[in-house]
């Protein structure tokens, strides 16, 4: 024997998927599509309003509350003149969607170009901080100079001298021309 509470719960799923199902059909972009005759007299759906070109009377649906563009009257073939037959062509090649392999090409290129400028401002910011480093040291040394401690340095042959005045001064001028041209 089949329970009526058991048949009644399923009824009630049932109901439910149906009606999630409805739902989930009707969306609502589906009211927002035109639909056209083009030139051709093929049918044209898209969510987009058709060209001004289309009459008003090739329109064969189009979302509420809406109305085509304005058509704009067409030059006939025989008044155009050569140069504007010659920019046509161009017009719309230039008008036309790429391919997608022109856009992955295009994509590459500017992640190549990215890449690029991100070495040289990476190049650039090593080169600055190996500047400022440089030029710690130079200053230190200057200071080193001026103080009057004992400096010592290694000749050719490896044997230590120690600098006499003039040299501590010859020493001391040339470390302050590195500072003024290369520390700014």
């Amino acid at each position: 024997m089949v329970s009526l509470r058991g048949s009644a719960v399923h009824a009630r799923w049932l109901m439910l998927g149906i009606a999630t199902l409805v739902a989930l059909g009707v969306s609502p972009s589906a009211n927002a599509q035109w639909a056209w005759r083009d030139a051709t007299g093929r049918v044209v759906y898209s969510d987009q309003a058709p060209p001004a070109s289309i009459p008003d009377s090739q329109i064969i649906r189009r979302p509420a509350g809406r109305t085509a563009p304005p058509a704009t009257p067409a030059v006939p073939p025989a008044a155009a003149t050569p140069a504007q037959a010659g920019a046509a062509p161009a017009a719309t090649k230039s008008a036309a969607p790429k391919t997608a392999a022109e856009q992955e090409q295009e994509f590459r290129k500017r992640q190549q170009e990215r890449a690029d400028a991100d070495k040289k401002q990476a190049e650039d910011q090593a080169a600055a901080a190996r500047r400022n480093a440089d030029c710690e040291r130079a200053r230190g040394y200057l200071r080193q100079l001026e103080d009057g401690m004992r400096i010592a340095r290694t000749d050719a042959q490896g044997n230590r001298e120690i600098l006499d005045d003039a040299a501590r001064n010859a020493e001391m001028q040339r470390t302050r021309d590195m500072i003024a041209t290369g520390c700014k």
